[in-house]
């Protein structure tokens, strides 16, 4: 009884969701951890410095994974020692072993943010370093179940502890009754919300797991505020379950790469347009300031002109229009177009920003 219990208790914790505060430690782009290094020479120290800076290039290489995609790493240039060391604000050693002739530990590579940003614009690359949150994944076989083998493919903190996390919902009786019926065709952000806010996810994506002729083919698709454009499909050889590890590693990837192709940004192309917004009152017109505000690809908002209940503004950005109303949408601001080349319109979405004060 007591290893049926014991087992029921680590299958538990095996399927349990990534919390906050390891999200939150994961998101930073530009700090990397566990590099291992070893190093021998004639001295102590000559083999302490040998061993650092030996892991600096497989530090910046990882920086340089997560921030641009696949085909554009290539295209940075490559650094020396002094470049390299220029680019690093801090580093920490761990699980250190010496002797007099011997340095081994484990080194975390802090790099500064800005000189990173700086070097990618003159190289003029295409980067993400927006903040990552949690993406929910949700493990269809053909439909969902929260403790499936599928599932249970993804229950690990090689996904969960990455710099984009990807983590598994709960999967107890409540989330049932919310994902219970999950369809590829038909489920909506707002059918998964409830189930992703509470393992701080801002948006999801549906892994389905199906077998077509001796392999398996992973069809995806993003929930989420903003665009969502098609995710190609994944195709694993051989079939499940013997595969199963192969095929999460491989969709782990495919959303990797699609996540920064969405949100990566070219700091070199800058664009305007103009929107027309409605103001019920001047809260809700502080308010929507102060969500764009917020937004550091959205480089100037001017006012062209405002009338009784009406504003057009010209928004000055980097990067794409889809692009800024994926980061708008994040504030919970509408950047919306009902017709292809028409005009823009600009609306807060959540109903109690629009509110007016009694009495205004």
């Amino acid at each position: 009884m007591r290893h049926a219990l014991l087992f029921a208790a680590l299958a538990f914790l095996a399927f349990a969701p990534v919390s906050a505060a390891t999200a939150a430690e994961a998101a930073d782009p530009f700090t990397v951890t566990n590099i291992p290094v070893d190093a021998t020479a004639a001295s102590a120290v000559e083999a302490q410095t040998i061993a650092i800076n030996s892991g600096k290039a497989r530090a910046w290489q990882m920086v340089l994974k997560r921030l641009l995609k696949p085909e554009d790493v290539a295209k940075v240039p490559a650094l020396d020692d002094v470049a390299l060391t220029r680019l690093i604000a801090s580093y920490l050693p761990n699980n250190v072993k010496r002797s007099t002739t011997r340095y081994v530990a484990t080194m975390t590579y802090a790099f500064n943010p800005a000189a990173v940003r700086h070097l990618l614009r003159g190289a003029n690359v295409a980067y993400t370093d927006a903040q990552t949150h949690p993406i929910l994944i949700l493990a269809l076989s053909p439909r969902w179940a929260g403790r499936s083998a599928w599932a249970a493919a993804w229950a690990t903190p090689v996904y969960s502890h990455a710099a984009l996390p990807l983590v598994l919902p709960y999967g107890d009786p409540l989330d049932q009754g919310t994902l219970g019926n999950t369809d590829l065709n038909t489920t909506t952000w707002q059918d998964v919300e409830p189930a992703a806010s509470r393992v701080k996810a801002q948006e999801a994506v549906i892994a389905q797991l199906n077998v077509v002729g001796g392999q398996t083919v992973i069809k995806l698709k993003r929930l989420g505020l903003g665009t969502s454009p098609p995710i190609p499909d994944v195709t694993v050889p051989g079939v499940p379950p013997g595969n199963l590890k192969a095929a999460a590693a491989a969709t782990a990837a495919a959303v990797n790469t699609y996540w920064k192709t969405r949100t990566a940004i070219d700091f070199n192309r800058r664009n305007r347009l103009t929107a027309d917004v409605t103001i019920d009152s001047l809260t809700q017109w502080g308010t929507l300031l102060a969500r764009m505000g917020a937004i550091p690809t959205l480089t100037n908002v001017a006012v062209n002109a405002m009338d009784t209940g009406m504003a057009r503004l010209s928004l000055t950005y980097v990067g794409t229009a889809d692009q800024l109303r994926d980061s708008l949408a994040q504030q919970k601001v509408e950047l919306a177009q009902k017709v292809a080349n028409g005009p823009y319109t600009l609306a807060i979405q959540d109903a109690d920003a629009n509110a007016a004060p009694a009495g205004q």
